[in-house]
């Protein structure tokens, strides 16, 4: 099967003009800039340097995401055996040649490239691997041939990262190609009408859309108030409880139900050892789980199955750290437990993005949730992206509820700049 390729203005400059020690395409989701990465640059580079001493590269956040973003996509477009598996040495065989696939996220991946000469890297998503790291690969990019394309979305202005970028003003070797979303026309306009609504009034509409490094300020979900509602569907489809685990801080926990494709949040437990003087212990705060539900475990009991197991009939998602509330659940036969997915930026993102599409809802009950959303506020004079760790426990429990059952996934089609005929 024969590809056309179809280039944006901005694809066919970086073709152009990218020859430089640091390759740089940076800016908003779904501008193009990845996708000439992984159908043209990577393949292009690494055959340019076939026969070429020093090592071939690819950077990270981790494994899953190379696959995930690079590998993966790279076999839809031109078959399965253009791309490997990375195997149990760390890398890919890619147009035929070896290529070291690398989880960058933190400073113990650096010991796998010291000592080497690279020949060529590619980095998927720099703003989320380790600054070490990234400063370890400047020594080793030691060839004449040697060079590194590299794409990202913008954060925090502050990022080391933007620094780095900044270098170019002073001599340092660096191409920088900034994109926004409208640098892409294959987009349908109602794709961008839909992005540009659930991003609208949030960091992540001047990153996503307008591909800006821009401060994260001010509330984290300014809409949350879209949130709430005053009724709630009978008849939930299923049940879940999100928890935040506390014991000198406070314990939050959310009742969801299912109804149709969307979860509302019914009921919730706020207890704070701190502000009462009273501390209680895991068996205390099961207890509260079992009143908070007991209602809905009266119809649902635990079946026995064929091994003479229990299958609790209500799921838990609860913060990984809290070990021995945890263990109890999992002795409990009403419970069955999952850790949470904590991760804290994607999940903020994605529960922003939830509240904007309605996938989530907040019966106006919830007083404590109402509460702490009105107060959960970006940390200003943080180097990075983080919330300010004050009255956000059902933020948190709403967060990781979110994240876990991953229920914002990329929304609509849109046309690719690689057509086949």
């Amino acid at each position: 099967m024969q590809t056309e390729f179809r280039l944006t203005p901005k694809q066919a400059e970086y073709i152009r003009d990218a020859h430089h020690r640091w390759n740089v395409s940076c800016g908003a989701v779904r501008s193009g800039k990845s996708y000439l990465q992984i159908s043209y640059t990577i393949p292009q580079r690494l055959m340019e340097r076939s026969d070429k001493r020093g090592l071939k590269l690819i950077l990270g956040a981790t494994r899953a995401n190379i696959e995930r973003n690079i590998l993966q996509p790279m076999r839809d477009i031109f078959g399965n055996s253009v791309a490997s598996e990375i195997n149990s040495k760390n890398y890919a065989k890619i147009c035929g040649e070896k290529v070291y696939c690398i989880g960058a996220d933190n400073i113990r991946q650096v010991a796998k490239i010291r000592g080497s000469e690279i020949a060529y890297c590619a980095i998927d998503e720099a703003t989320d691997i380790n600054e070490e790291v990234f400063e370890m690969l400047k020594s080793r990019l030691s060839l004449p041939w040697s060079c590194c394309d590299i794409t990202t979305n913008p954060s925090n202005p502050n990022h080391w990262f933007k620094e780095f970028l900044d270098s170019r003003n002073r001599g340092v070797d660096i191409y920088l190609q900034e994109y926004t979303i409208y640098d892409n026309p294959f987009l349908p306009e109602d794709y961008i009408h839909a992005l540009e609504n659930e991003y609208r009034g949030t960091v992540w509409f001047d990153r996503y859309i307008l591909g800006k490094w821009t401060l994260a300020e001010g509330l984290i979900f300014p809409n949350y108030w879209k949130a709430l509602v005053d009724d709630v569907p009978l008849g939930a489809d299923d049940f879940i409880l999100s928890i935040d685990y506390g014991t000198s801080n406070p314990f939050a926990v959310v009742l969801w139900e299912k109804h149709g494709d969307t979860w509302y949040g019914t009921r919730e437990i706020y207890y704070s050892g701190r502000d009462t003087g009273v501390q209680k212990t895991d068996d205390e705060y099961l207890h509260m789980l079992n009143d908070l539900v007991a209602d809905i475990l009266l119809k649902r009991k635990p079946t026995v199955t064929a091994f003479g197991t229990y299958t609790s009939p209500i799921s838990v998602i609860i913060d990984p750290s809290a070990a021995s509330f945890i263990a109890l659940l999992r002795q409990s036969k009403n419970f069955r437990v999952t850790e949470a997915d904590n991760s804290v930026i994607d999940g903020i993102r994605n529960t922003s993005t939830a509240i904007e599409r309605g996938v989530i809802k907040i019966h106006n009950s919830l007083e404590n949730w109402k509460r702490e959303a009105q107060s959960y506020i970006w940390d200003e004079k943080a180097l990075e992206d983080k919330p300010i760790k004050e009255n956000d426990h059902l933020m948190d429990a709403t967060r990781y509820f979110v994240q876990t059952m991953r229920l914002v996934r990329p929304q609509g089609h849109y046309q690719s700049i690689i057509e086949r005929r």
